[in-house]
């Protein structure tokens, strides 16, 4: 028999005949090994059909490598980002000057944002290089035609975004360090989406049983400039603080169908007294952005719980809990710094709590992937949610820029929806409306889109507010 009919009697009679005994083989060469062992190949027979085998592989690999050749050193690579284009109505109403009539302010606008990244891994070491576009922390977004005071055709930079290393230390043990994505289990009304972290971070996760898994977080990070000391005293001049917060929480499977997640967050803002004092202002003046962070000791509890009400369709109720244990502070300093306002400031009294209740439903093809808002092609979501964020209760630096324009001292309601067009076309629309919760003081912030004219420095103290955005992105 010539050795072609004997490799085709080799191949149909092994596998036919000893399919079970070669189920488990995951290669070409644990195959060819069963058969010279088994008598129906030779040594040499069987050594001819591997290096033939590892010439394709190698050749195949040579194919992939010269189309993107990445360091002997890693384990993989993978390039990832996203395009979005955005349509964009914003509204309000509220005073320009101090004791003047309420006007109103709209924004019509297109906006467009790109991000770009790489995500490297090699043994227990991995890292995450991302460049985006928007200067500001809050936003990555850019107008077209080049903002109000620009041209067309005006370029744009590129950010970096997140430099992060990380390291597995344990299976339950991860540190990173770095820019990075904020750790932390929170929602939008604490912590916008867009916001890095900086400094260090810590996560921790143990799983107990298959129902029960215990998850937390601690971190390290830089909030502003670098330490610098004359004779060991750190000067005013160069202010510096820390932000450092500190997670535990849990998450747990009740059945295949219903789960449930919740995390209590404390944080802290450090050497809070070296910069500038929060000062709300009052509703009959034309509001100053506010960066003071000073008195922020905050205790927040997000939850969720998460039911799949049909085979594909999922319901989760969320919520989100915040008092800022220092608020009666912020409020004292708030009162002492506020000049002429400080009457009507006392006068108003201290509210240092924030809260929010909302509903999603959408599909999904289990619960994991409701949990996680894992989405395919034709899958759907939708969430509507109320809050209300007393004007001592949250950093107004690090609330969501879209839900209500960067600012505090706000009440409303929000709804989100998504549609995925494909895999990584995602259409999305939001709609939200707000009012000022406190209506003797402003609705404060450090920034806001809102401005009584194209060029202002200064923003409206609106007393209500209304968005309706629609964003096409395309992931890949």
């Amino acid at each position: 028999m010539n050795f072609n009919k004997k490799l085709a009697t080799a191949v149909s009679g092994a596998v036919l005949l000893m399919a079970g005994q070669f189920a488990l083989a995951d290669s070409t060469t644990d195959i060819v090994d069963a058969l010279v062992s088994k008598g129906v190949l030779t040594e040499e027979e069987g050594k001819l059909i591997s290096k033939g085998h590892a010439g394709e592989k190698k050749a195949q690999d040579k194919s992939i490598k010269g189309k993107l050749k990445i360091s002997d050193a890693l384990d993989s690579a993978t390039l990832y980002g996203d395009i979005r284009v955005r349509a964009e109505a914003r509204s309000g109403s509220g005073p320009t000057t101090a004791g003047g009539p309420d006007v109103d302010a709209k924004i019509d606008r297109a906006r467009y944002k790109m991000t770009f990244g790489v995500k490297t891994e090699a043994g227990n070491w991995y890292s995450d290089l991302a460049f985006a576009m928007g200067k500001a922390g809050r936003s990555d977004n850019a107008t077209l035609g080049h903002q109000r005071d620009g041209a067309m055709n005006g370029k744009e930079t590129l950010y970096i975004k997140r430099a992060m290393l990380g390291y597995k230390a344990t299976d339950w043990l991860t540190l990173e360090a770095g820019r990075m994505e904020n750790p932390l289990y929170t929602t939008p009304m604490v912590w916008d989406a867009d916001l890095t972290v900086e400094g260090l971070s810590e996560k921790v996760k143990f799983k107990l049983n298959d129902q029960a898994e215990l998850f937390g977080v601690a971190g390290q990070w830089a909030y502003k400039g670098e330490r610098y000391f004359i004779d060991g005293v750190q000067t005013i001049a160069s202010p510096t603080n820390e932000l450092l917060a500190f997670q535990g929480g849990i998450k747990y499977a009740f059945s295949d169908r219903t789960s449930a997640k919740a995390a209590l967050t404390y944080s802290t803002i450090t050497s809070n007294n070296n910069i500038i004092d929060f000062k709300p202002g009052v509703v009959s003046k034309m509001l100053v952005g506010n960066a003071g962070v000073n008195n922020l000791d905050t205790i927040e509890i997000p939850a969720e719980i998460n039911y799949m009400a049909s085979s594909n369709i999922g319901v989760r109720v969320f919520g989100d809990y915040v008092y800022n244990a220092s608020g009666s502070d912020r409020f004292d300093r708030a009162v002492l710094a506020s000049g002429t306002d400080a009457a009507a400031i006392q006068a108003a009294g201290n509210d240092d709590t924030a809260w929010m209740l909302g509903i999603a439903i959408g599909s999904a093809k289990d619960l994991k992937a409701f949990e996680g808002n894992k989405m395919a092609k034709g899958d759907w979501s939708a969430r509507l949610w109320y809050q209300e964020v007393g004007v001592y209760a949250l950093d107004q630096n690090a609330v969501d820029s879209d839900i209500f324009d960067s600012r505090v001292n706000t009440k409303g309601i929000a709804f989100k929806a998504k549609y995925n067009v494909e895999d990584n076309v995602i259409l999305d629309f939001a709609l939200a409306h707000a009012t000022r919760k406190n209506d003797a003081l402003a609705t404060a912030g450090a920034a806001g889109d809102l401005s009584p004219s194209a060029l202002s420095s200064t923003f409206l103290n609106w007393k209500d507010f209304d968005l309706v955005q629609v964003d096409v992105t395309y992931k890949f």
